[in-house]
């Protein structure tokens, strides 16, 4: 299971769930589920102030809004900064059918707000 290359699936019914999730961590642990929203955390060991602690450093959130837009946001967290800095927020608009862009990538590196 390659987790960085892209799968095109087509939706069965309007009503299929607007995400999918796939991981893999480790030798033989494997996951994978369609839903509605994402919350996905990855941590890893820091040392600060002498100490190892585990640390959460990227956060995935996707979810639906009112209007019907999918948005992903990725968030890194690091123990110096008061804040996160999103370093991506990736829309799609599949119920409109006017929309010419299948996913607008938002790359920009700012506190985070609401995508736009």
């Amino acid at each position: 299971m390659l987790l960085n290359s892209a799968q095109a699936s087509v939706a069965t019914s309007p009503n299929d769930n607007p995400f999918k999730i796939r991981c893999k961590a480790g030798d033989g642990n494997r996951f994978g589920v369609q839903t509605d929203s994402i919350t996905v955390a990855v941590g890893q060991r820091v040392l600060k102030e002498g100490a190892s602690e585990m640390w959460d450093s990227v956060g995935v959130y996707a979810k639906q809004t009112p209007e019907g837009d999918l948005i992903v946001e990725v968030l890194v967290f690091n123990p110096d900064w008061d804040e996160p800095l999103r370093i991506a927020c990736i829309r799609s608009r599949p119920a409109d059918r006017s929309c010419l862009t299948p996913l607008l990538c938002g790359l920009e590196h700012v506190t985070p707000r609401p995508c736009g």
